[in-house]
């Protein structure tokens, strides 16, 4: 930029700023002034183009932030509008500082940096109500009526000596209608839970008038302002600790959980040709932007995208209500992609909080009771994921490595969607209308292909009930698969070096729809309505696949139920997520059709038990009802024989021997049967190697 007048540097610092604010920001002060002060009462100022106009201006920012502040609020001040309007009150606000002035929590000195203006970024853990905070108090004496105006700051309440009028020390009242107020609020900031070591470090940052209320508990900020100190007190004793706090000046909100859609129209129009089909069957194309690393997995995918969309609450006129979301949970061996595609969902979903198995607690997935620091130092609930995920999606990767009395904890957000927590006599109720996006591995780490895979599940059936999709995923090997997989994960990882230096990129490895417009995609249609049938044929696809399921067998003859009507809940929330996402106002035959595909191919996985039968029993209660009715038989056999025997024990090879013979069972899937009796049931032990007794009640 070439040299002017404007840069003369023997000029004085208001008449320089006044220049720098000419040049760079001449439009954006005409609008302030245009909505000041009801609508707007800051000016914003990038610090790059303070150190564009002058390095030693943007090095005193950093270093002497108040004495700054004051002449940039004095030049916008006197700043020569075309209308008549005084910016007397508005704020100058820099923001955007270089990266070595930008800190997580703990990543400073504060020492070092007391009284300097710096970044802090981070995630707002905590923040108080917009609160009025006094700047300056008017004191009215009782005996004469003299106004004394005292300036407040941050730290104690002061009062005056004595009246200005009759000399005299009180007493007095504040007059709140001449005192002057302005909003304020307390944030504190912490390192965000999967950079953190340990409990994480944190600051708190106080905000005043227009930035408060800018963000909320759940956002991850950089908030630009003055260091300074806090002693601490011990009773009246004052310590020789302090803590550092931040006078926060600027709000910059790098992700929120937020559901404000900022769409474009032209990124709406985007969205409606996709979800119109202009590149292809919606749902397909979505499935294959999802992640292009991952190979195949089609029908999971679009199982991960309909969770994150779901259905739709409906409530009836009685009170009652069905819950919207879509639970989808993937069983797998090691190696399979699983754990990507809950990281590429939980980056890509709306409102997604993802949950460490490992280190997870009960009232860390539901509400956790505290004693505040922050406020008044009283015990508060404190949100865990599935309430901070609420409108939104939980991702929970390894859920078999999560300890089975927290996996428990799981089961009322899931079903229900609210939490009921109690303290100190109060109950308090908090939704939880999330979906649930879980994988994990099966009970040997992985399938088993000599045993049942209903048998290989680690997880207790009420959970498993509560998830509307599952689905295996196995490491089978296949030469043509396998040479197919091997291409692919060859040319992703080449294409992406390639790109990053700028070099020629096979087109077909890059996804369909660009990551942003995926994710907004999917908000989109997050918040369409629950769309209704756009006809009782439609209507009818539905029920008549579901009853000729349920009409699979002759219940007469003893057979397992194939499917309960909690699965035809289920059918009808993938039927609307499915119309959701293609921004459809009914769900079509063709929204049917796909439907049924997802659906029957979770139960072709899961549904079945070892004779190749669907039966609901196999989810409902961890047993399909062939191997209950083969475990009342092993039982019985089992109790008849040591009865008769002196040590009252009985030979395994004998059980199933004798059963093979009897009832023609398979010898393998009898002693698996007595394992589970002993390991899982608790109901039978082996006293003697090679021998069992029953110790359950018949």
């Amino acid at each position: 930029m070439p040299q002017t007048q404007s840069d003369d540097k023997s000029k004085p610092l208001a008449d320089r700023l006044g220049d720098f604010l000419r040049r760079y920001y001449s439009e954006e002060i005409k609008e302030l002034a245009q909505h000041y002060p009801k609508e707007s009462r800051s000016l914003e100022v990038d610090y790059d183009d303070v150190y564009t106009f002058d390095p030693t201006i943007a090095d005193d920012v950093l270093s002497q932030p108040e004495q700054l502040q004051r002449y940039l609020e004095e030049a916008l001040r006197v700043y020569d509008l075309p209308i008549d309007i005084s910016l007397g009150q508005a704020h100058v606000r820099v923001h955007n500082l270089p990266p070595e002035y930008t800190y997580y929590p703990g990543e400073f000195s504060p020492s070092k940096h007391l009284g300097s203006y710096r970044g802090i970024r981070g995630e707002v853990t905590k923040a108080t109500d917009v609160y009025p905070k006094v700047e300056e108090a008017a004191f009215e004496c009782k005996l004469c009526g003299t106004l004394n105006r005292i300036p407040q700051s941050d730290s104690d309440f002061q009062e005056p000596h004595e009246c200005q009028g009759c000399e005299r020390q009180g007493p007095f009242r504040v007059n709140f209608d001449q005192s002057e107020f302005v909003d304020a609020q307390k944030l504190r900031i912490k390192v965000p839970p999967e950079l953190a070591d340990g409990a994480g470090q944190k600051i708190d940052a106080f905000v005043e008038d227009d930035i408060c209320g800018e963000a909320t508990i759940g956002d991850r900020v950089v908030v630009s302002g003055t260091i300074h100190f806090n002693q601490e007190t011990s009773g009246n004793k004052k310590k020789a600790k302090f803590d550092p706090y931040l006078e926060g000046e600027h709000i910059s909100i790098e992700e929120t959980d937020q559901q404000d859609l900022d769409v474009s129209a032209e990124e709406r129009s985007r969205i409606e040709d996709l979800a119109n089909g202009a590149e292809g069957p919606p749902l397909e194309v979505a499935a294959e932007s999802l992640s292009t690393k991952v190979f195949g997995y089609d029908t999971e995918k679009m199982a991960l995208i309909l969770a994150m969309v779901s259905g739709d609450r409906v409530e009836y006129a009685d009170g009652d209500s069905d819950r919207s979301n879509i639970h989808v949970l993937l069983i797998g061996d090691p190696g399979t992609a699983k754990s990507k595609l809950i990281a590429r969902a939980q980056d890509l979903g709306w409102r997604t909080v993802g949950v460490t198995s490992r280190r997870a607690t009960g009232p860390g997935l539901t509400v956790a009771a505290e004693q505040d620091d922050f406020g008044d130092g009283d015990w508060t609930l404190k949100a865990g994921a599935f309430v901070k995920a609420n409108g939104g999606t939980v991702c929970v990767d390894e859920l078999d490595d999560m300890k089975p009395d927290v996996r428990a904890s799981m089961l009322e957000p899931m079903s229900n969607q609210k939490i009921n927590a109690s303290l100190a006599g109060e109950t308090a109720t908090f939704q939880t209308e999330a979906a649930v996006i879980a994988a994990g591995n099966p009970r040997d780490g992985r399938f088993d292909p000599y045993e049942p895979i209903p048998d290989q599940f680690d997880f207790r059936s009420d959970l498993l009930s509560r998830f509307d999709l599952i689905f295996t995923v196995q490491d089978v090997p296949d030469q043509d698969d396998d040479r197919e997989i091997a291409d692919h994960v060859l040319d992703s990882r080449d294409a992406a070096k390639r790109d990053e230096q700028g070099l020629e990129v096979n087109d077909e490895i890059e996804p369909p729809v660009d990551p942003e417009i995926f994710r907004k995609w999917i908000a989109v249609a997050k918040q369409q309505p629950a769309p209704p049938f756009a006809s009782d044929s439609v209507k009818e696809t539905l029920r008549s696949s579901f009853l000729e399921l349920r009409r699979l067998y002759d219940v007469k003859d003893n057979s397992p139920v194939p499917v309960t009507f909690r699965k035809l809940e289920d059918v009808v929330r993938v039927a609307e997520a499915i119309a959701k996402f293609e921004l459809s106002e009914v769900i079509t035959e063709r929204h049917a059709r796909i439907c049924t595909e997802i659906v029957g191919s979770s139960m072709e996985d899961i549904g079945k038990n070892e004779d190749g039968e669907f039966d609901a029993d196999v989810v409902e209660s961890g047993s399909s009802k062939s191997q209950k009715d083969r475990m009342r038989v092993i039982r019985d056999f089992i109790c008849d024989a040591q009865d008769e025997a002196e040590d009252s024990m009985v030979a395994i090879d004998s059980v199933t021997s004798s059963l093979e013979d009897s009832h023609d069972y398979d010898p393998h899937r009898v002693e698996s049967d007595i394992t589970k009796m002993m390991n899982k049931h608790g109901t039978a032990i082996e006293p003697q190697t090679g021998y069992v007794r029953f110790i359950g009640g018949r």
